[in-house]
């Protein structure tokens, strides 16, 4: 988890990169979209495996003399997991000095997408009491020790770090009802962007687009509107 000195880090930018539909409807509900864990597209999101469930079995109480037999600790074990990806919903961004070559072309498949950029401090505030994290990447299996939901759920495989990824993360409690996909978290982008950018190959059609959006859904953020820096060309 972050120290709190880093949450209020004034400095460090994130981003948030999103197609054009994605980023309408933030405009629109004034919601940020966070997913549930099993619909994030990668199978080992809160996964067990290797040492760590090595060591979860190892550790597991065995059943008393004369009582009914426990629980087996790998359907134990496999029954928890599922039912923590359920339950733990998380908004992905980025925290980086710079844009992400890689991250526009994985979220912005096609030229129609923006980025927006907030710093960690304003990020953390605008989500009120939920946990921010930054991710940390490891080999799945590789810590022997029982983790928390947290634990499982700010940890992926080292495959992913160029994402420099940091997540909000909201837990439902046990008792309460899930969300099939997810949820939209109320957020006012007027209050928290501070700059929206346009995709490095969009063209000034798609420019002129993302202004008009910006302009009847958010007009204070008009002028915060810019090109991605990668648009820019060398002199020659």
């Amino acid at each position: 988890m972050m120290a709190p000195d880093d949450l209020t880090d004034k400095t460090t930018k994130v981003w948030r990169y999103m197609s054009y539909a994605r980023f309408v409807w933030l405009l629109q509900t004034k919601k940020l979209w966070l997913s549930r864990a099993d619909c994030l597209g990668d199978p080992w999101e809160l996964s067990l495996a290797g040492e760590q469930l090595a060591h979860v079995i190892s550790t597991a109480p065995i059943s008393p003399v004369g009582e009914p037999p426990r629980e087996p600790t790998m359907q134990r074990s496999e029954r928890i997991v599922k039912a923590w990806r359920k339950k733990t919903y998380v908004s992905c961004w980025s925290a980086q000095a710079h844009e992400s070559h890689a991250l526009w072309r994985i979220y912005c498949p096609t030229s129609e997408g923006v980025a927006i950029q907030t710093t960690l401090a304003k990020l953390h505030f605008s989500v009120g009491d939920l946990p921010a994290f930054r991710v940390t990447y490891l080999t799945p299996g590789s810590s022997k020790r029982t983790p928390t939901l947290a634990d499982l759920a700010t940890t992926k495989r080292p495959m992913f770090a160029y994402e420099h990824e940091v997540r909000i993360l909201h837990l439902v409690d046990d008792d309460a009802p899930t969300f099939p996909v997810g949820f939209g978290l109320p957020w006012d982008c007027e209050q928290h962007v501070e700059t929206i950018c346009v995709h490095p190959e969009a063209d000034q059609s798609f420019m002129d687009t993302i202004i008009a959006t910006v302009a009847t859904h958010a007009p204070s953020l008009k002028d915060k509107v810019v090109w991605s820096a990668m648009n820019a060309r060398p002199p020659f």
